[in-house]
């Protein structure tokens, strides 16, 4: 089946009036992205602190078994993810019964919690391992909330930036993380401060974020779905800066409200038994298909492999010292933040998320397969790396080649696309599972990747091209364009018909005339752009 490539298009009928793009939306967007910005802190820093000879010896590490060693590093990132992984799937039924709001709150005083027990260790592995996965219930319940909640504020036009912004918190968080760990390396005594430290900053963005959430409104789809209209309109309103009775903001409220009850007409009932019935539905089902994969593809991309053992891949390529290996994950994270920002904020909205996808892939697979082949050609022995080849610093820069890739594709594109592709009524579930299976992912590749990079060498990065060089088809053939559409029109993007016609990937069940219409209209829009 030929994918559907559908430009930039708003269908409602009045325009979108000015007062939409205000700086409420915007700083609501920064101020939730703190919770991205716990989730980027953790995916750095850990990487490069266990490395650190204060840590190291608090922890009994000095002069262990290479075995041990990936053990332990195993175990503290790993654990990570596994209660990321339970906290992804906590986040939706308290994003749903309680609010997106306090179920952020939440999400930060668990995680504040978790990074507590992690600063005051002192070398004991059982309570750093059980804050690191406390830690996790925390990080795992605020990467699907955020995107969620974001998404519900943003203006359609706009909703790719202000989603981005939590790839672009994610990206700083992984930029300080990585950098700070090489400041307290070079400007702190070699005692236990010096590992503490990194850990204590993980309650400032904490903090941060159960803060914030005081100062900033509810989602109107939940206040919608929960409450009733007129409270929703109120939401809306303030979050427009429009008065209640504007037409655009009585025909935006208008299709929130007539999906709702739409999605009660075809499956009345409440809870996770009608939820899931809803998602087995034509329709529905395609999209959390697509949402699993699109992220499985992401973490098999390889990247978060060189957010956690950075300075081991350095070392694989040629780059050795502790100081190198530091300095060069710390300009990583430098070239990721730059893409990411670029990505996200400049090009999401205009160029698609799509063809976003397909190029960024294409970017990442080359630098993957020629890394893999560097390594697999030239390999490094501690009596060579003194001096390293031009081979050994062309698959350095493809590194950074690759990141470029990522921050331009999977970095961020997924938790947009998933964020706005379900009905508002399984939204929670929905992206809770998407959610959950990056998490599960992640964790399979921190459990992993040391013992590839001891047992395979190279084959580590053939393994990563090939996921990313099988991802290409899959975007091309099987994921739609979002840009530019509101939240409402995803049901007949993805084959859910007006009046109740349900279908799979063709819409061959629905109203065609209606979607055709909608479709023809999309379209005449791109085509004059």
């Amino acid at each position: 089946m030929a994918p559907a490539r559908h430009g930039p298009a708003i269908t409602m009928a009045v325009p979108a009036p000015m007062e939409i793009f205000n700086f409420r939306v915007y700083a609501i967007s920064l101020v939730a992205s703190m919770g991205a910005f716990i989730f980027g802190y953790d995916l750095a820093f850990i990487g490069t602190t266990i490395t650190l000879k204060p840590f190291q010896r608090d922890f009994g590490l000095v002069g262990a078994s290479e075995g041990r060693e990936d053990s332990f590093a195993a175990n503290i990132v790993s654990l990570l993810q596994a209660g990321c992984f339970f906290g992804a799937l906590a986040a939706a039924p308290l994003g749903d019964k309680l609010g997106r709001r306090p179920a952020l709150m939440i999400a930060g005083v668990v995680f504040c919690i978790g990074s507590l027990m992690q600063t005051v260790s002192h070398g004991l592995e059982s309570v750093m391992f059980v804050g690191r996965a406390i830690g996790g219930l925390g990080v795992g319940a605020a990467s699907g909330l955020v995107p969620l909640y974001v998404a519900e504020l943003a203006p359609p036009s706009i909703r790719g930036r202000l989603v981005g912004l939590y790839e672009i918190s994610v990206q700083t968080g992984t930029c300080i993380g990585f950098w700070i760990c090489y400041g307290v390396s070079q400007n702190m005594p070699a005692n236990a401060s010096q590992w503490i430290t990194p850990f204590a900053v993980q309650l400032i963005p904490g903090g941060l974020l159960i803060i914030g959430m005081f100062f900033v409104p509810e989602s109107p789809r939940w206040l919608a779905r929960t409450h009733s209209r007129e409270v929703a309109v109120a939401g809306l309103a303030k979050l427009r800066n429009l008065p209640e009775d504007h037409p655009y903001l009585q025909e935006e409220i208008t299709h929130v409200v007539d999906q709702i009850e739409e999605g009660r007409r075809l499956e009345p009932g409440h809870g996770f038994k009608s939820q899931f019935k809803e998602m087995s539905r034509r329709g529905h089902r395609n999209r959390i298909a697509i949402g699993v994969v699109m992220f499985i593809f992401m973490q098999m991309a390889g990247s978060n492999a060189i957010n956690y053992y950075s300075p081991r891949i350095f070392k694989s390529i040629g780059l050795t010292g502790s100081t190198t290996g530091l300095y060069a994950t710390g300009i990583y994270g430098i070239v990721r933040l730059v893409a990411v920002v670029i990505a996200m904020y400049f090009v999401v909205d205009k160029v698609g998320r799509t063809k976003m996808l397909i190029g960024g892939s294409i970017v990442m697979g080359f630098a993957m397969w020629f890394i893999g082949a560097y390594v697999k050609l030239a390999p490094t022995t501690s009596s060579s790396t003194q001096h390293l080849s031009a081979g050994g610093y062309a698959a350095a820069v493809f590194i950074y080649i690759f990141a470029v890739g990522f921050c331009f594709s999977y970095a961020g594109i997924p938790w947009i696309y998933c964020a706005e592709i379900f009905p508002l009524r399984i939204r929670g579930i929905g992206m809770a599972i998407c959610t959950a299976t990056h998490w599960l992912m992640n964790f399979v590749i921190a459990r992993s990747v040391p013992y590839m990079i001891s047992d395979i060498g190279y084959g580590t990065y053939f393994v990563f091209a090939s996921f990313i060089t099988l991802s290409i088809p899959f975007v091309y053939f099987f994921v739609q364009e979002t840009k530019g559409l509101s939240l409402e029109e995803m049901d007949i993007l993805f084959g859910v018909g007006v009046g109740g016609g349900v279908d799979g990937m063709g819409g061959l069940d629905v109203e065609k005339s209606a979607v055709d219409g909608v479709v023809a209209h999309i379209e005449m829009k791109s085509d004059t752009s």
